[in-house]
């Protein structure tokens, strides 16, 4: 059995002038939506072996403020270029990459790339990816060669509530 979290970035600032789309960081709504998912995560007591992030610095600050909640080391985060403007066949990729003997990893990354693969990869449609949503899905599987279309069960989807 293999797991996998998809976690999509926190919120970001969108407003800055003059700074790459890559660089974006999170706004004050997107630091307390990561707080709050760290938390719940903890709480859940969720053991994540592996962390993949895209090198954006929103999807990234998630993970690491993540990772420190769950205590995952920050220096072990991968970064992954492949994460970012990203498309179903280059995430698979990454998935299918991941060491086997890994048998739960979390991906940091985006919308609308995040929306699609939860729904190439569980016969469950989904409606929405919110900023900093998190979803589960359990494979059962041996290896993460094996990953493939409708192959995946969601088992786990929480996000921050507007109240948080």
């Amino acid at each position: 059995m293999k797991r996998l979290y998809l976690i999509r970035h926190a919120k970001s600032s969108k407003d800055l002038t003059g700074i790459k789309d890559k660089d974006r960081p999170l706004n004050k709504r997107g630091k307390r939506e990561v707080r709050y998912i760290g938390k719940l995560l903890k709480k859940y007591g969720i053991v994540v072996q592996v962390f993949y992030s895209s090198p954006a610095r929103r999807a990234f600050d998630t993970a690491a403020v993540i990772a420190k909640k769950v205590g995952f080391p920050l220096k072990k985060i991968k970064v992954v270029n492949l994460l970012y403007n990203s498309n179903i066949p280059k995430l698979m990729k990454v998935i299918k990459k991941i060491d086997d003997k890994m048998e739960s990893a979390v991906i940091f990354g985006h919308n609308p790339e995040f929306f699609n693969l939860v729904n190439h990869l569980t016969p469950r449609m989904i409606r929405g990816f919110p900023t900093c949503g998190v979803f589960g899905i359990d494979f059962a599987i041996d290896s993460w060669r094996l990953a493939a279309r409708k192959k995946g069960k969601l088992v786990f989807f929480e996000f921050p509530k507007k109240d948080n």
